[in-house]
C-alpha cells in the first residue's frame, strides 16, 4: 500500500480586523487556481461565522469549509480542530485536501498550535506548513509592546504579512522598522489589498521554529475580558446610523471589533441580484463591500460586536434601532427582565 502524502496545513493569525480573511481568500483562490485540492478552516470568537460568509462569497472550489465559532482554536475548540483535521485526513484519495488553511480568531495565542503534528489521531498524517501572521500597520505601533498577544503572534510566525501598507505609507514603513527590529529572522512582507508581491516568500514554505525555551500557552488570559455580541436584523438598516454607531466612542468599555452582513435601507438590489453587503471595523476605519448572493441564496443579516467592558444590552438595543421596516413591518423589541 502508498503511502499517503501527509496534509499541509498554514495556520493564519492575527489580530482582530487584521486582513486575515482577506489573506485567506487570496491563499484559497491561489491554491484553487494551481489545481490542488484545498480546505479551509475558520474560527470566530462569536455566535455566527461573519468571515465564514466572506469565504463562502468568493465561490473557489474547495475540499472542504468548516466554521468553528464561540471559542478559540487554542483551547476550548482544539478538539474539534483535531476531529475536523481528522476526518479530512480520512477521505479517500482524490477528495481528501491536499492542504489546508486553519484562520484563527484575532484573539488566539497560536502557541498550543504548534505541536498538532503530536497529536496522536494526526500523527504522521499532517505536515505544519507554516505560521502566517498579518498585522495592520493602521493599529497603533506601540501595541508591538503594550499588546502582549500581538507580540506573540508575530514572534511565533514563520512568515509576517503586514496589511493595508496602501493605506497608510508612513505608518507601515514605522511598523516594518519595529518590526524588523524585533524579530529579525522572520521574513516580512508590506500587503498591499491583501496581496503581496510576486516575488514574496511562499508561506507555505515556513520555517516554523520549535518554541523558545520556558515558553508557554497564556492560558486564555489575552482574551478573557473581551465579550462578543450577536444580533439577526429583520429589516433593512440605515447605512448612516451604523457608521455613526460603529466610529463613536463607546459610553463603556472598548470596541475592538465590529462586522457583520445587512440590507441598507433605501439601496437597491445591485445588477448581480444581491441587495446584502458586508461591514467590518477595524482600527477606527468602517468598510463596506458588496457581498455576492451565495449559492443557497442571500446571506442572513447580522452583527457581531466584540469588544471588554461593553454594555450588551445598550449594544443590542442600539444596533436593533438601526432597522428600518418597510411601511406596516414590524421591529423587534428588547424587553426588560
Amino acid at each position: 500500500m502508498t503511502e499517503r502524502a501527509p496534509l499541509d496545513v498554514l495556520i493564519v493569525t492575527g489580530p482582530l480586523g487584521a486582513g486575515k480573511t482577506t489573506a485567506v481568500n487570496r491563499l484559497l483562490k491561489a491554491e484553487v487556481a494551481a489545481g490542488r485540492r484545498v480546505a479551509v478552516l475558520i474560527n470566530e470568537f462569536g455566535a455566527i461565522s461573519v468571515d465564514g460568509t466572506l469565504v463562502d462569497a468568493e465561490r473557489p472550489e474547495l475540499a472542504g469549509v468548516e466554521n468553528l465559532v464561540n471559542g478559540c482554536v487554542c483551547c476550548s475548540l482544539r478538539d474539534d480542530v483535531v476531529a475536523t483535521l481528522k476526518a479530512w485526513c480520512d477521505q479517500p484519495e482524490g477528495q481528501r485536501p491536499e492542504r489546508v488553511v486553519l484562520e484563527t480568531t484575532g484573539l488566539a495565542d497560536p502557541t498550543d498550535l504548534l505541536d498538532l503534528e503530536l497529536e496522536p489521531a494526526l500523527a504522521g498524517r499532517l505536515r505544519l506548513a507554516g505560521l502566517l501572521s498579518v498585522i495592520s500597520c493602521l493599529a497603533p505601533v506601540d501595541h508591538l509592546k503594550t499588546r502582549p498577544l500581538l507580540h506573540r503572534q508575530a514572534a511565533l510566525a514563520s512568515l509576517i504579512h503586514l496589511s493595508k501598507a496602501d493605506l497608510d505609507p508612513s505608518a507601515a514603513v514605522a511598523w516594518e522598522g519595529e518590526l524588523r527590529t524585533a524579530f529579525r529572522h522572520i521574513p516580512l512582507v508590506p500587503t498591499r489589498h491583501g496581496a503581496a508581491p510576486e516575488d514574496s516568500p511562499d508561506p507555505w514554505l515556513g520555517d516554523v521554529r520549535p518554541l523558545p525555551e520556558g515558553w508557554a500557552p497564556s492560558g486564555g488570559a489575552s482574551f478573557a475580558a473581551a465579550r462578543s455580541l450577536t444580533l439577526h436584523w429583520d429589516h433593512p438598516v440605515d447605512p448612516s446610523a451604523l457608521e455613526a454607531l460603529l466610529l463613536a466612542p463607546p459610553a463603556e468599555g472598548e470596541l475592538l471589533r465590529a462586522k457583520g452582513v445587512c440590507a441598507f435601507a433605501g439601496w437597491a438590489a445591485r445588477n448581480d441580484g444581491s441587495d446584502r453587503w458586508a461591514f467590518q471595523l477595524a482600527d477606527g476605519r468602517l468598510e463596506i463591500s458588496p457581498l455576492p448572493l451565495l449559492p443557497d441564496g442571500p446571506a442572513a443579516c447580522a452583527a457581531v460586536v466584540i469588544g471588554t467592558g461593553l454594555d450588551a444590552t445598550h449594544w443590542k438595543k442600539a444596533l436593533r434601532d438601526l432597522e428600518r421596516p418597510p411601511e406596516g413591518g414590524r421591529r423587534k423589541v428588547l424587553l426588560n427582565r
